[in-house]
């Protein structure tokens, strides 16, 4: 049987293929769109991200508030604001938690970041959504910078009263950290912790130590003669044994007691640096050196009156030169390390005693604590009220 043939109008064959033409050109366009097309969920973003507090000082705080936004075309459902990382950050403020963000619309949230130390911070901000399936982190960042302070012993006016304090570098914010103490004298300050001599007579002398925020008071070595200036390193704490006229170390868990160098004729003010250890020999007027180890030992300046504290940087030694009964004739030195070049750099003071020194200036303990410049140079009073003049100063951590 034969084919049956139908012929179409032409009219209709052309809109047909136009009607097909353009059915493919819609499901082509569909597919290139693919899932971006498709993508209607909800977006969340922070902003800034990443978030850097920068460097505060221990002590300090620094707060940002961060941006959470929905770019998304849906809203994200039941949100939830978490921290993880160090106590360092907190989160002080959040309207996302618990909320539904709708497409387009944002929320906050604010963190602190109060470092306790030095060094740098990292934490993760997160925001979720479990109804919506969608997760954003912001990374946090921070640098903690400890600031130096001033310490200082107060000898106190009776047995048992003498006190630690600290201060700010200008004078501010004087505390009293530790009480009760025994006629403290001599001072050091280390990374972590603060140390010092107290002399409460023959074989009662002590080396004390405690927290930078003055808690955790311990006693560490008992039985001195007279301990008088304190030095500490990484490794080893230092001092004057001013009754047996001996230059000691010890670990800075108080163990190992050791002589290092014996024969002193009033041993007052001690500093370290560089592999040295430098002391002042009250009674005979010197300053000298020596190793750590207590070998080597040179005296390098002579033909002073009475000194007392030193301190010690990378290029001088400083030290405080008292005359005995008072009156405007002591004074405040320096010297290269190897002791030449000797010069008063502070003049006429009263009863100088402790000497600590910094990257910008000298601090010393005489009616008040003091500073100048390293050159001596604008010298002035920044702490008074203290009691005697028998205290000694340091500057630190650095």
């Amino acid at each position: 049987m034969g084919s049956i043939r139908f012929n179409l109008p032409r009219a209709l064959v052309t809109s047909v293929a136009a009607v097909a033409l353009a059915v493919g050109a819609a499901a082509t366009e569909v597919a290139a769109a693919g899932p971006a097309a498709a993508k209607t969920g909800p977006v969340l973003a922070f902003t800034p991200s990443p978030a850097d507090f920068g460097v505060v000082a221990t002590g300090q705080t620094a707060v940002q508030t961060l941006t959470l936004a929905n770019s998304g075309k849906s809203a994200a459902h039941g949100l939830k604001v978490g921290l993880s990382g160090p106590a360092a950050f907190t989160i002080i403020g959040d309207t996302c938690s618990g909320i539904s963000l709708g497409a387009g619309m944002s929320c906050a949230v604010t963190v602190r970041f109060s470092p306790s130390g030095a060094g740098a911070v990292t934490a993760t901000l997160t925001a979720a959504s479990q109804k919506s399936g969608v997760t954003t982190t912001d990374p946090l960042t921070g640098t903690g910078a400890l600031v130096p302070h001033l310490y200082w012993t107060n000898f106190g006016a009776f047995p048992n009263t003498g006190t630690i304090q600290e201060g700010n570098p200008d004078g501010t914010g004087v505390t009293t950290i530790v009480t009760g103490q025994n006629d403290p004298y001599g001072v050091a300050v280390g990374a972590s912790h603060i140390y010092w001599a107290g002399d409460s007579g023959p074989s009662n002398g002590t080396i004390m130590e405690a927290n930078l925020d003055g808690t955790g008071v311990t006693t560490l070595v008992t039985g001195l003669d007279h301990p008088a200036g304190v030095a500490v390193d990484a490794s080893h704490i230092y001092w004057a044994e001013n009754g047996s006229n001996t230059i000691m170390k010890a670990n800075l868990d108080g163990t190992g007691v050791t002589t290092l160098v014996t024969g002193q004729n009033g041993p007052a003010g001690v500093a370290v640096n560089a592999g040295r250890i430098y002391w002042s020999d009250g009674i005979s007027g010197t300053i000298m050196e020596a190793n750590l180890d207590g070998t080597g030992v040179t005296t390098l300046v002579t033909g002073l009156n009475g000194p007392q504290g030193v301190a010690v940087n990378a290029s001088h030694i400083y030290w405080a030169d008292d005359v005995l009964g008072g009156g405007l004739t002591g004074t405040i030195d320096e010297a290269n390390l190897d002791g030449t070049g000797v010069t008063i750099v502070v003049p006429g003071q009263t009863q100088s005693e402790g000497v600590a020194v910094d990257g910008s200036h000298i601090y010393w303990v005489d009616t008040d604590i003091f500073a100048a410049n390293l050159d001596g140079t604008s010298p002035h009073s920044l702490i008074s009220g203290l009691n005697f003049g028998f205290n000694g100063v340091a500057v630190g951590p650095q």
